[in-house]
């Protein structure tokens, strides 16, 4: 085992076994407390892992962005010059549905394993178990937030500029794509503990799938037009689409969104009633 590796399973043990001490000091304060224990507990799991992640790394943080441009790089080589997508900046129409994506496919298939990849702490330590999914889509969606900067510089070069409507925009669909986001992985996460294939069918459907059926490598508007309806279907095509129209043409989310939203809503109680079901036998699938 690896350093980083071995730091990591330590500091992350320390901070549940940290939470949970606390948590149970305060058993009988009343439940405004415990609330609060458990969200303090998040935000260390959340922050520490994104530490602990670029840990004795010359680039640190910048790796989170050097991968999804050079994955953007690549596309736009081989799309752009090669198979000829005409498409007018293409370079940013790309970007913009690849950064939200990446996000999106990193927090599932790193959190599918977050409750089967932490039997022992389970086993051992009482905290609230939806912390850790949570954690790990929360460090994504930082390290997300963090690369709308660069995503802006390019944009102001390509000859774009932001206006008022990202201030409503940015922050409705970062709150939607988290609860997209954490409904599916809480359904997920819970039945893997059962069912310990569900990580690598996930990888799978994911990457090799749901990537090609969802408008990140291109935009609807090249897709004939009577297929329009059944790709919106897609919760992440609405999505993507309500990304790339806020960053390219300064437009809120409109009807287009309803897919995305009534998935979200549908998926989070799915997912938080599978949770709460099946949580309370982890410890002996585990």
């Amino acid at each position: 085992m690896s350093r980083a590796v071995s730091d990591r399973v330590r500091t992350e043990a320390d901070v549940i076994r940290c939470g949970a001490k606390t948590a149970c000091q305060d058993g009988g304060v009343g439940i405004n407390r415990q609330v609060r224990r458990s969200w303090d507990l998040l935000y260390l799991l959340t922050f520490r892992e994104l530490k602990l992640r670029y840990q004795d790394t010359i680039f640190g943080f910048l790796w989170s962005l050097i991968r999804p441009l050079l994955q953007g790089a690549v596309m736009f080589v081989v799309l752009r010059k090669f198979i000829r997508i005409n498409v007018e900046d293409y370079h940013l129409v790309l970007l913009a549905g690849l950064f939200p994506w990446t996000w999106f496919q990193t927090s599932l298939l790193l959190a599918v394993g977050s409750f089967a990849g932490n039997g022992a702490l389970i086993k051992k330590v009482y905290f609230p178990r939806f912390v850790l999914p949570l954690a790990t889509v929360l460090n994504n969606g930082v390290q997300y937030a963090l690369s709308i900067p660069v995503l802006v510089i390019l944009l102001v070069i390509g000859g774009y500029a932001p206006n008022w409507t990202w201030i409503i925009g940015i922050p409705y669909l970062l709150l939607v794509e988290a609860v997209l986001i954490m409904g599916i992985v809480l359904f997920i996460a819970s039945l893997d503990v059962y069912f310990r294939d569900l990580e690598h069918l996930t990888d799978v459907f994911v990457g090799l799938i749901w990537f090609y059926l969802t408008p990140v490598i291109y935009p609807l508007s090249i897709v004939p037009e009577k297929y329009h309806n059944w790709v919106l279907l897609n919760p992440m095509a609405s999505l993507i689409e309500g990304w790339r129209s806020l960053f390219l043409h300064n437009q809120l989310p409109g009807a287009e969104m309803a897919p995305a939203l009534i998935f979200a809503v549908a998926i989070a109680a799915l997912g938080s009633l599978s949770f709460n079901k099946m949580q309370g036998g982890f410890a002996d699938a585990l």
